[in-house]
């Protein structure tokens, strides 16, 4: 390779390192810093005191500061090598601590969807007879019982965002032994494309097999040989406005794209399935799923009764 195509592939492995998403975020937040600096005359030279200053000032509008000082280090970092020693000054630290006590925002999460609301969107389906109807059924049952971000199986509203590689193929899914599977190429906590085989099993309610075998008979009778598993009606990919759309025509608010993994989750655990396969079928790398379980310490209670019987019958048998 020349020098000028080495260079140019070494650019775009370093642009390729962080999702295009997070890029944008980043952007926002370097913005915003640079914008403070020049708005207070200040050098943006990354400084404890004017880091300090920065976070003082974006405490009286926001919580996100120090989410910005990420994004400003991801441009700014490069120019300026002692961005993170200055970052980790006990000053810089002391003063975020402060604003985070002084602000003592409240967590707001969105409230978990429970199986009433799925059999809701099937009686629509069912109702209608619209295949877009139908369409948003099986995604919804699909996030609700595979525990997915619903990011995962619709794309973003901008295109410049679109990446095809992350798109679910119809080619991947197959029916078996009651069951439905299809291959999710990218997540979250994989952020190199291995991808994931996700098996859904047959439920009660809004069985999400029925409901995929609903739809793939009208795609496949109108998309045919098309590659992705989710297609809308006029041939178009499911995006995070129209599936967002879609469920706020039957529930408020309070509810929204994570309600289907949190109310999945919860359902689970209400089973009394443990945490660590909890985490392994949302595809967590961290412990962080457990704030998807909600109505603790509930739901925990009746997760440490499922493994008392479980040790109990298995006492019994030997």
């Amino acid at each position: 390779m020349t020098s000028s195509e080495l260079n140019d592939r070494l650019a775009f492995l370093r642009r390729s390192a962080i999702e295009k998403s997070t890029v944008r975020e980043y952007a926002v937040g370097a913005k915003d810093y640079m914008n403070f600096c020049t708005r207070h005359n200040l050098p943006i030279d990354p400084t404890p005191d004017t880091f300090s200053r920065y976070i003082a000032y974006t405490s009286k509008f926001i919580a996100s500061g120090p989410k910005y000082l990420t994004g400003a280090r991801h441009f700014l970092h490069d120019l300026f090598p002692d961005f993170d020693k200055a970052r980790a000054d006990p000053l810089v630290s002391a003063t975020i601590r402060g604003s985070r006590k002084v602000r003592a925002d409240p967590v707001r999460r969105k409230a978990p969807l429970w199986v009433a609301h799925l059999q809701e969107f099937v009686n629509i389906a069912a109702r209608t007879t619209s295949f877009d109807d139908v369409l948003f059924a099986a995604m919804l049952s699909c996030c609700f019982y595979a525990l997915h971000r619903s990011g995962e199986l619709v794309i973003r509203n901008e295109r410049d965002l679109f990446d095809w590689r992350k798109v679910i193929k119809r080619s991947t899914l197959k029916f078996h032994h009651g069951m439905v599977q299809y291959f999710l190429p990218y997540h979250k906590g994989d952020p190199f494309y291995h991808g994931t085989d996700i098996l859904i099993a047959s439920q009660e309610v809004a069985d999400p097999v029925q409901l995929l075998r609903a739809y793939t008979l009208l795609r496949d009778a109108r998309h045919g040989a098309r590659a992705a598993l989710f297609i809308r009606e006029d041939g178009s990919l499911p995006t995070r406005s129209w599936f967002e759309s879609k469920l706020f025509k039957v529930v408020s608010r309070e509810y929204g794209g994570h309600s289907p993994r949190a109310g999945g989750c919860t359902f689970y655990a209400s089973l009394g399935i443990p945490a660590h396969i909890l985490q392994a079928m949302g595809r967590w790398s961290s412990t962080t799923f457990e704030i998807y379980i909600r109505e603790n310490p509930t739901v925990r209670i009746q997760q440490e009764l499922a493994v008392i019987r479980q040790r109990s019958k298995s006492a019994s048998t030997s």
